[in-house]
């Protein structure tokens, strides 16, 4: 049997693939750092392709629905929890048919009215807290 010839030089050692020789000389010209960033951006451009756009009516009544939240959210600050409780429960009713807009109105009605019995605050109109499995 013949031995293989000795080969002298590493390319003729590892089989060099065309993707390999392109991935190499991608490296030399774009350092991994600008690849990153890169691959970064083109995933964040491609996320506005799933956002929901608002049509402008949309838009118009969400500017509204801020305003209006707006009002309760000062009365809230200036300490008149009944007024604010009250004004919430108002635009509750108002924006039923509105998903964000009556999720963010009961999350603030709740916090008023858990967050003042938590306090040793009783509101006015507010139900009492049941206490859940394993308080005391």
């Amino acid at each position: 049997m013949k031995e293989p010839p000795v080969q002298k030089t590493m390319l003729k050692n590892v089989d060099w693939g065309g993707l390999t020789i392109v991935n190499l000389l991608g490296v030399i010209a774009f350092p991994p750092y600008f690849i990153y960033l890169m691959t970064l951006a083109a995933l964040t451009a491609s996320g506005f392709l799933w956002t929901t756009h608002l049509s402008e009516a949309e838009q118009q009544r969400l500017v509204e629905f801020e305003k209006e939240f707006r009002k309760g959210y000062k009365l809230e600050k200036a300490g008149k929890a009944k007024e604010a409780l009250d004004w919430y429960r108002k635009l509750q009713k108002i924006y039923a048919n509105h998903p964000q807009a009556h999720h963010l109105v009961d999350f603030q009605i709740k916090q008023l009215t858990t967050g003042a019995a938590g306090n040793g605050k009783k509101l006015p109109g507010s139900k009492p807290r049941r206490p859940k499995a394993g308080e005391a």
